[in-house]
């Protein structure tokens, strides 16, 4: 047995330890001191502590002995009588280890040490077990006795505390490294997005967007070209985090460096050639879907690509509605796949919208899909309310939506504001010969804005100026001191309407049906402005209202 000078000398030790213990900041030299010290404070031949290593736990094992250290052996989870103290976390003091049938022989195989006694010794904080210690072949006797177990045990809480504070500040340091590190994956990701708003000519352009983490999969984009069309869209690459993040840098920088293209190509070719390049970057199962937009300015054309996300919208002065577009595949998955597009005028709406499903897929705590009924009610526009205010409301509602949600994606939604001034829609004139270009002019810069097609154009500009110059002609007569007439256009997705109204004689549908009377019938009586006026108008209608005569001249786009 230990005599009382030794177990002060043990105590002192003891004593020493702790006080080293609270300012080591270092596991390996917390392990190395702690072995140093802890044959002293046991007085045994050899101490070794075992700590959990790797996913399967299996115990690593450090020791006084250096042929030990050195071949860095494990204890399987479960094996030796460490395996077994750590699993049931309970003192086990043994004076002949080599007979007890759960010794763990690898380990005194690999040096020349006789194992005779062994006291091992759970680290435990609370109830969780945090690693093994053994002390073997005590000095000072035979086997360990209850002192020594529990000078062993005192020993022992000290370093579980220590292990788990140094845990703590490990998982601490690593966390502030992460958060370092997101932090910096978000400033660089942020610096693949453009501006969130921005003015292109007559064109605004607003965004909003917010991951669903730190750094996530989702995109916008816009790009003015040097013919003065804009390139712009949303996309979302499929999967989360870094990954993602990284697809994102790719389609991003891929679509900054081919948005030239659309200077000679549509939008579907534009798309078509996009998803080459990006099979060539993307990993097999990557994908990216986008949505994009390439807006002409001067044409007042919109051409709409849609690859996996949900359609567009736009605002036709009362409601938001879906434009009808064809729907492809993502980019990423084939190089041989091709793309559709819709045409569509600029003036089909003052405001559009794009957006990713996150908007749409977000659930709230009863389990309801914003896409559900919650879309459309922030989509309305109060009465006399601003249409340009629904990316504010929308994103209001589907943050108050989204609140508790369990699952959120990312999410992000574009808008295209058309500020132009529309041209008249009604011209009022004297008729002449010389006023008819007037006519001509109204018509031009009407279709022009409305985005209608230059044979169109052509078309209805003819058609319109025949009617003025008959009118002027017949409908007058030379001494006529009133020669007032109005022009008012408009149009719908499906046609233009044009209405024309003067004061003079009139003809009636059957006058104009006797007029273009074809040969074969008679003498044809009309000239050959009527007949150009029927061959241009899918619809011609004369009339008399009270005290003015109107010809209704409808064209189907």
């Amino acid at each position: 047995m230990s005599n009382p000078q030794s177990t002060e000398s043990r105590q002192a030790v003891l004593i020493d330890v702790a006080r080293r213990l609270s300012c080591t900041h270092d596991l390996g030299e917390l392990v190395d001191h702690i072995l140093q010290r802890s044959r002293e404070v046991m007085d045994c031949e050899v101490c070794s502590i075992l700590l959990p290593d790797g996913p399967d736990e299996d115990l690593l094992i450090r020791s006084t002995l250096d042929p030990i250290n050195s071949m860095e052996i494990r204890v399987p989870k479960g094996k030796g009588i460490a395996g077994d103290v750590y699993a049931t976390k309970k003192v086990v003091n043994i004076e002949d280890a080599l007979s007890d049938p759960r010794h763990f022989r690898p380990a005194s195989d690999k040096s020349d040490l006789v194992t005779r006694a062994m006291l091992t010794i759970p680290l435990l904080d609370g109830g969780h077990c945090v690693g093994v210690m053994q002390a073997i072949n005590p000095n000072h006797s035979a086997s360990f006795t209850a002192q020594d177990v529990e000078m062993f045990e005192t020993f022992g809480s000290l370093i579980a505390v220590t292990l788990l504070r140094l845990e703590s500040q490990k998982k601490a340091i690593q966390e502030a490294e992460t958060r370092q590190q997101l932090s910096l994956a978000t400033e660089i990701q942020n610096s693949f997005l453009p501006a969130p708003q921005v003015r292109l000519g007559d064109i605004a352009v607003e965004s909003f967007y917010e991951p669903a983490s730190e750094v996530g999969g989702d995109f916008f984009f816009w790009h003015q070209i040097d013919d003065g069309k804009i390139l712009l869209g949303v996309g979302d690459v499929c999967g989360k985090g870094l990954p993602a993040a990284l697809d994102m840098a790719r389609g991003t920088t891929l679509i900054a460096s081919t948005a030239h293209l659309c200077t000679t190509m549509n939008l579907a070719e534009w798309m078509t050639t996009l998803n080459r390049r990006l099979c060539g970057v993307m990993k097999a199962g990557r994908f990216i879907a986008i949505n994009a937009m390439l807006v002409c300015p001067r044409t007042r054309r919109v051409q709409l690509c849609c690859a996996g996300l949900p359609g567009a919208r736009v605002f036709d002065g009362r409601l938001w509605k879906e434009v009808q577009a064809p729907g492809n595949v993502p980019l990423g998955i084939s190089c041989a796949a091709s793309y559709e597009e819709a045409e569509l005028p600029l003036s089909t709406g003052r405001h559009w919208m794009i957006f990713t499903d996150g908007i749409l897929e977000v659930q709230n705590s009863a389990g309801e899909y914003f896409e559900d009924h919650a879309m459309e009610q922030a989509l309305q526009v109060p009465s006399g309310g601003d249409a340009g205010m629904t990316l504010d409301r929308l994103v209001k509602q589907w943050r108050t939506f989204s609140q508790g949600a369990a699952y959120q994606d990312d999410a992000t939604v574009l808008t295209v504001t058309d500020h132009s001034a529309p041209p008249p829609a009604e011209l009022a004139l004297t008729c002449h010969p010389e006023t008819l270009r007037l006519v001509r002019e109204f018509i031009e810069a009407w279709a022009c804005y409305h985005g209608l097609r230059d044979d169109i154009t052509g078309l209805i500009v003819l058609g319109c100026d025949e009617v003025m110059s008959n009118i002027c002609k017949y409908a007058y007569c030379s001494t006529s001191a009133e020669r007032s007439a109005c022009c008012r256009i408009g149009s719908d997705s499906e046609s233009v309407r044009i209405l024309i109204e003067h004061h003079g004689a009139g003809l009636t549908n059957e006058d104009f049906q006797k007029l273009i009377t074809p040969p074969s019938a008679g003498e044809r009586i009309g000239g050959l402005g009527l007949h150009v006026i029927r061959e241009v108008f899918d619809s011609v209608d004369f009339r008399r209202e009270t005290d003015r005569s109107v010809i209704e001249l409808v064209k189907r786009l």
